[in-house]
């Protein structure tokens, strides 16, 4: 009896132990048929209602009063893909059509009539950054909305040190290049805002040698040689702007000793800096795709070539009429070099045994070290009287032939137009 007890009660366990999980299964709905919390409704300050699952959103009554609340909303809808709130009030289909760049700053649409500013638009996009904000302006004159790439408000007149534009562009989220040429905001500030947007082309207009010459920052070209007397220290700061120069010419400037503006060039390919009045290479130490550098000094000077190791990419570099010049090791490293000129007066300083050395490492190089030169003869015209490949391509990429018509001044550029000539 004792034993039918205790196998009557191992069946009872045995029940038990699997009627419970059945019964848990039981209580538990299956995955597909667990449903997702009903959308709320969300009553909007304009009387408005819309559902926390909504994927679009049209506000173009939206006033300043109201921001505040309505992007405490947006803050509830995370499926939100685009915010459109319409235009400013100024803004027009017709208008953005006929404007241009040349008629925008005489001929301005009427002011806008929302009282909607930078601010509020910056508190909607921050409460909904996954979505597209949509806003149509007129800003100095100029139709613009915010899914444009591009901003042009070359020659529109700013009296604000640039604010209002700084106070935009974090809602340009697709905007690629913005163009202030001549709208009166110091370099300073535009250099601020190239920083803060890296990912855009800033393109503004600078001036030097006491304001006789002028360019853009998106200039690739520039030749401003022969001992202007307006190239000095003091005027030629701004050049330090012109980060997308690839040619430059300035040799000759006798009266310009600082030249750390070039730190800040990184894309030069050709250099030329001929009898000035620098007495370092320090400013060349980033100028790393330079292919093409002269830099004979306007007189005998002691110099350091340590600089120029980083100068790979270079094929033809002239360095005659150096003084005691010491740091000769870096021309060693220098693969591609198709022509060096050395010249008698430098060689002369290089320590026993240097210039076996150059040569062998450069077999194939036109090397000019027995006899003295300079930035004419030979480097220019070949012993046949042939010129060569280099410096005839060197006259076309900067026109040398069309003096002084390539010069920087304002009236070559035809970008650039005063105010009373619009």
């Amino acid at each position: 009896m004792q034993q039918y007890k205790m196998l009557l009660l191992s069946v009872i366990l045995v029940l038990c132990t699997l009627a419970v999980p059945k019964a848990a299964a039981e209580s538990v709905p299956p995955q597909d048929e667990v449903k997702t919390p009903a959308a709320a409704e969300l009553h909007f300050p304009d009387g408005s209602t819309h559902n926390t699952d909504e994927m679009q959103l049209y506000l173009p009554g939206l006033v300043h009063a109201d921001a505040r609340a309505v992007a405490e909303l947006l803050k509830q809808m995370p499926a939100l893909e685009l915010i459109d709130l319409g235009t400013d009030g100024a803004w027009t289909e017709s208008g953005r059509a006929e404007l241009n760049a040349q008629t925008a700053s005489v001929k301005r649409p009427e002011a806008a009539t929302r009282d909607l500013d930078w601010a509020d638009l910056r508190l909607l996009q921050e409460a909904a950054p996954q979505a597209e904000l949509v806003y149509r302006f007129v800003l100095f004159g100029r139709y613009f909305t915010t899914l444009d790439e591009e901003m042009d408000l070359n020659h529109s007149p700013m009296n604000d040190n640039g604010r209002e534009i700084r106070e935009i562009l974090p809602l340009m989220r697709h905007c690629r290049r913005l163009d202030m040429d001549s709208c009166g905001v110091p370099s300073v500030t535009m250099a601020l805002i190239r920083d803060e947007y890296p990912e855009m082309e800033v393109i503004w207009r600078i001036w030097f040698a006491d304001d006789m010459f002028t360019m853009r920052t998106d200039s690739e070209r520039l030749w401003c040689a022969n001992h202007y007397p307006n190239m000095t220290d003091n005027c030629t700061q701004e050049l330090k702007y012109l980060t997308k120069l690839r040619l430059l010419d300035l040799g000759h400037n006798l009266d310009l000793h600082d030249w750390n503006f070039i730190r800040y060039m990184p894309d030069l390919e050709v250099l030329i800096i001929t009898a000035s009045g620098w007495n370092t290479l320090a400013m060349l130490e980033n100028c790393t795709k330079l292919e093409y550098l002269e830099i004979l000094p306007a007189g005998h000077i002691e110099l350091d070539l340590h600089p120029l190791a980083g100068l790979q990419n270079l094929e033809h570099l002239n360095m005659c009429g150096m003084g005691k010049t010491t740091g000769w090791e870096v021309l060693l490293g220098m693969p591609k070099l198709k022509r060096l000129w050395i010249g008698a007066g430098t060689a002369q300083y290089f320590p026993e045994g240097a210039m076996e050395q150059i040569l062998e490492a450069h077999p194939d190089t036109q090397i000019i070290y027995k006899e003295e030169s300079s930035a004419v003869g030979y480097w220019r015209h070949n012993p046949d009287g042939s010129v060569p490949e280099r410096y005839t391509l060197l006259r076309q990429q900067f026109e040398y032939d069309r003096w002084p018509e390539v010069a920087p001044y304002p009236y070559n550029d035809p970008k650039y137009y005063p105010s009373w000539g619009r």
